[in-house]
């Protein structure tokens, strides 16, 4: 482990591994915004860091600072680190979301970063040194992308497995075998290396809507963390979570009605999705990179916003 700082080995025995990168794989940064929610939740703590002086070209992905009162206080590198959460100390959870999983939880091993873009093959055998010495046994990786999907309709959740065993699990859970070929992520990397090294791995994948381009889609994230929970028995506690994924959508559907074009835009996609038949590539008469063609008063807030407040709503769960 050549490039991982580790301050402190945790004790850990047949943990799972639970990833997610920023960047291309993250789509309105939901499956990273999905791992801080498990952070909080499992009041996780960092153990392990990887230097990102190697595999950063800086240029791409810049280092962020804090000035304060014209004082420089802190600059803030691309990073990926490593957390430890012993969920079966989660004793409490909430009696009205059942799972079926028959699989008990265990340690976890939580990794939260940027997609680095430079030496991948090297970048990801340095994950799997740490994997190793946590004694993992399987390997989740959460992962998001861009679709031409209503916000209206349930989030679609596809995955990619390594196993027979975890293929049957896919479907078990409802999760939709990704059919794809074509450029990919650090994602495919790291579960293709961990399918040679024997580690069973699965990536689950949710649908965001393209024209929607607030951070984070808290119903994406929502989403996959459902589907992780059916899939490895977490029981996490998912509610308040839900009901903000609820007023998500409602804001995000009250902004669509204020614009006729979006708002026949949407119903369309809405026909398609119950009409298979339907072209496979429409034409979209208006511009569907964001939400920001959609009324300016009362706008959905930008991404740090959104961010900072997600943030903030998850540190006083994590209080209460």
């Amino acid at each position: 482990m050549e490039h991982v700082r580790v301050s402190e080995l945790p004790a850990t025995e047949r943990a799972t591994l639970i990833a997610a990168f920023n960047g291309w794989n993250d789509a309105a940064d939901a499956a990273t915004w999905a791992i801080k929610f498990l952070v909080n939740q499992w009041d996780a703590n960092s153990f392990a860091e990887i230097d990102g002086e190697e595999f950063f070209d800086f240029t791409q992905t810049r280092p962020t600072i804090r000035v304060n009162r014209g004082t420089l206080r802190r600059v803030s590198w691309p990073a990926n680190r490593f957390y430890i959460a012993q969920t079966k100390i989660q004793a409490e959870a909430d009696s009205t979301e059942t799972n079926q999983s028959t699989q008990p939880a265990g340690d976890v091993i939580l990794l939260l970063g940027d997609e680095p873009q430079l030496r991948w093959r090297t970048f990801a055998r340095e994950v799997l040194d740490v994997a190793r010495l946590c004694h993992v046994e399987d390997i989740i990786i959460l992962g998001a992308l861009v679709a031409e999907v209503p916000h209206t309709a349930p989030v679609q959740i596809s995955g990619a497995a390594t196993t027979e065993e975890y293929l049957k699990r896919m479907e078990q859970c409802g999760v939709e075998r990704t059919k794809y070929s074509g450029p990919s992520g650090i994602v495919a990397v790291l579960q293709d290396m961990a399918r040679t090294q024997a580690i069973p791995t699965l990536s689950l994948w949710g649908a965001a809507p393209h024209y929607v381009s607030a951070t984070p889609n808290l119903p994406v994230s929502e989403a996959l963390l459902r589907k992780l929970d059916l899939f490895k028995g977490f029981q996490l506690q998912l509610k308040e979570l839900s009901r903000a994924a609820q007023r998500f959508t409602q804001r995000v559907s009250s902004l669509v009605a204020e614009d006729p074009t979006a708002s026949a835009y949407v119903h369309d996609l809405e026909a398609r999705e119950t009409s298979p038949e339907q072209p496979d590539e429409p034409v979209i008469p208006f511009d569907a990179s964001g939400i920001h063609k959609i009324p300016r008063d009362g706008e959905l807030p930008t991404g740090e916003q959104a961010i900072e407040g997600a943030e903030q709503w998850l540190r006083r769960i994590r209080d209460e």
